[in-house]
């Protein structure tokens, strides 16, 4: 985030990880590493034929998708990223950055999907412990605790990082985008479905153009990328480690638990997310609140 740059002297640098301490990163999301940085270094035209050719000829599913098809998915994919229940998990961001070199962060996201809000409190480093993020009625506020206050901020990377608020709210998929089918094709052992969203004339969205592999399994999104208006690519993000999280009696989401975040316009850089400890119960409205994050800095 420009706005909020951190000398690099007040986090942490990140060390071999010899045991399970904070977190792992699987050898699902290397071997998803591996193939990002062998899709990155295809640029001619040959090449990326000879990629697609062995793709299609890799794929298992070859259900077309009619457009009524295609609507229906998308509504899905909004359904299964609504919780209705509050949502408590413990994070760990891991930043890979080309220059400063790998930092790591723990903290705690509480998300309330009924009223649209989300409240994320920094726990490590100590340098940033009491430090978060309000998202109330989509306006996102910053508090820094070493000054004790607020500042309402237009950008909305997490501390540096490559990810960014929208990673932990919910869709709107439907809304917001129109949706094209692409084709069914293989993404590692898993088939998905490969479409391309448009944002809506008229409206006003964070991202103009998403291309999502969805596993048509369990319409799980596998894979997605973000443009920019001129075309140019933002982000690649795999979202994987996919676990059932059990809310009330009748009701259960699968949620992904590790997700790596590549930057596609300073390559070299990237963020690994992984959640832990995710609880679905209704919290206290004052989670939700600018005085309950400035109690917990005194």
């Amino acid at each position: 985030m420009k706005n909020h740059n951190s000398n690099h002297s007040n986090h942490i640098v990140m060390k071999p990880l010899k045991s399970a301490g904070l977190f792992l990163i699987a050898a699902s999301l290397f071997s998803l590493s591996i193939a990002h940085s062998n899709e990155s270094n295809s640029t001619s035209p040959a090449s990326s034929a000879a990629i697609n050719a062995k793709t299609n000829a890799q794929t298992n599913d070859q259900t077309q998708l009619n457009q009524q098809q295609v609507d229906a998915l998308v509504v899905k994919l909004d359904e299964l990223s609504h919780f209705d229940s509050d949502l408590q998990a413990q994070l760990y961001l891991q930043q890979k950055h080309r220059e400063k070199g790998d930092l790591l962060y723990k903290a705690v996201v509480y998300r309330q999907d009924e009223n649209d809000r989300l409240m994320m409190m920094f726990i490590k480093p100590k340098s940033d412990a009491g430090k978060g993020y309000l998202v109330i009625e989509k306006n996102l506020f910053l508090y820094t605790p070493s000054t004790g206050s607020w500042a309402r901020v237009s950008e909305d990377r997490i501390s540096g990082t490559d990810s960014n608020m929208a990673d932990f709210d919910d869709w709107n998929l439907a809304k917001e985008y129109n949706a094209r089918y692409i084709d069914t094709v293989k993404l590692g052992k898993f088939s998905v479905h490969h479409l391309t969203l448009e944002s809506k004339p008229g409206l006003q969205v964070k991202t103009p153009k998403l291309e999502l592999w969805i596993d048509t399994e369990k319409a799980h999104t596998l894979k997605m990328q973000e443009f920019a208006l001129s075309g140019r690519l933002l982000r690649t993000t795999y979202r994987t480690q996919w676990r059932l999280v059990k809310e009330g009696t009748n009701q259960q989401h699968y949620f992904p638990m590790e997700t790596r975040i590549y930057d596609e316009v300073e390559k070299g850089n990237q963020t690994t997310m992984v959640f832990d400890k995710i609880t679905l119960n209704d919290l206290p409205s004052k989670i939700f609140t600018k005085a309950w994050l400035e109690s917990k800095s005194r």
